[in-house]
């Protein structure tokens, strides 16, 4: 039986990118293609998602991945990773991030032309960095499925207990995560981590006892994560420069070693228990809006930057100093326009299947 709670989980989270990658432009945290001001919000906002929304689409992949091979075999699953994710990612590198690159570039005074900046791109090792953008997340999960089946088909059939996992013990998995988070990782962005958690989703989460216990003790998971949200957010926002780093004497530093990727994995992993729990409980029913935005999910991913970005650059000069202004205008727009570029290319052979669109 599909679990609807799943596709809605996804589709929910890919659609906070709206004010994610519009409100990081107000954000002294992280690095954008632009940068307006450090707005204590915008930072509460960023602080709030970042440690953990991406993270719980992995689970979701891994949970996916369970099921996916139940109906396909190894070959069959390999082909579906191909044109879902490589195929797409590599359409997205050469014809969409470049775009949302570019906006980003005037923005910050660029004079050239965007056929220059397109093959600076693939061409200039100090442009390359900005290759991927967003895009970095097909990557990964791409190279997590492929790195996670070898140990899948080794395994075989589940050979222990899954349902001797307590809620105490799945807790316990946070000190893995916690380790993994400090290899092989780009922009604060763990490989290992992530593919721990695929191979979590895929052994544990995509469990029916454990998805269950999720959701029977969803708010004794939910209410510490929040708690723990509250406490980052109020140490840290407002208080860092433009490179993200935290600043003043009064707050913690992102870079306190173990015990900060301790606090900030426990962080990430009570965000995805509680919300396996929480939608679980609330998100398990279809309608045809739900069902549509479950099976666009991942062409939103994939262009809804190149509409943030533009309307951005029009908007920040149009009307500036309106940021509230600004932000809804960014974010309705940007979904607008992606939503139809997406009825464009799903209506167009070939270009559409690049995507990894059906028609």
């Amino acid at each position: 039986m599909r679990k609807y709670f799943m596709d809605n989980l996804r589709w929910l989270i890919i659609l906070v990118l709206f004010p994610y990658h519009t409100l990081i432009i107000y954000s002294g945290i992280g690095s954008y293609y632009f940068h307006v001001t450090n707005n204590v919000f915008a930072d509460a906002f960023i602080l709030t998602f970042s440690s953990w929304f991406m993270q719980l689409l992995f689970a979701i992949a891994g949970i996916a991945t369970f099921y996916s091979l139940r109906k396909r075999n190894p070959t069959q699953y390999l082909k579906e990773r191909v044109s879902k994710l490589l195929i797409p990612l590599i359409a997205g590198v050469i014809l969409v991030i470049p775009v949302s690159v570019y906006f980003g570039f005037l923005y910050n005074g660029y004079t050239g032309s965007f056929l220059s900046l397109w093959v600076g791109i693939f061409t200039n090792p100090a442009y390359q960095p900005l290759m991927l953008g967003p895009l970095w997340f097909l990557e990964y999960l791409f190279i997590v499925s492929l790195a996670a089946l070898p140990i899948i088909l080794i395994s075989g059939k589940r050979n222990f207990k899954v349902e001797k996992y307590t809620i105490p013990k799945l807790l316990l998995l946070v000190f893995p995560l916690a380790i993994g988070s400090f290899f092989l990782s780009v922009d604060n962005k763990s490989l290992v981590e992530f593919f721990l958690l695929f191979i979590f989703g895929y052994f544990l989460l995509s469990d029916d006892d454990i998805q269950e216990k999720l959701e029977k003790y969803r708010w004794y998971l939910f209410i510490p994560f929040v708690v723990l949200t509250a406490i980052i957010v109020t140490l840290v926002s407002g208080n860092v420069d433009y490179w993200g780093n935290v600043i003043g004497t009064a707050t913690i530093s992102l870079s306190l070693g173990f015990g900060m990727k301790m606090y900030t994995s426990l962080f990430l992993w009570l965000g995805v228990l509680s919300l396996m729990g929480m939608g679980k409980h609330y998100l398990e029913f279809k309608n045809k809006t739900t069902l549509y935005l479950s099976a666009v999910s991942f062409p939103i991913y994939i262009f809804h930057i190149v509409w943030i970005n533009m309307f951005a650059y029009y908007l920040l000069s149009w009307i500036p100093d309106q940021m509230v202004v600004q932000v809804i205008l960014i974010m309705l727009l940007s979904f607008v326009f992606t939503i139809a570029t997406i009825e464009v290319v799903r209506r167009i052979p070939g270009i559409r299947t690049i995507f990894g669109m059906r028609g």
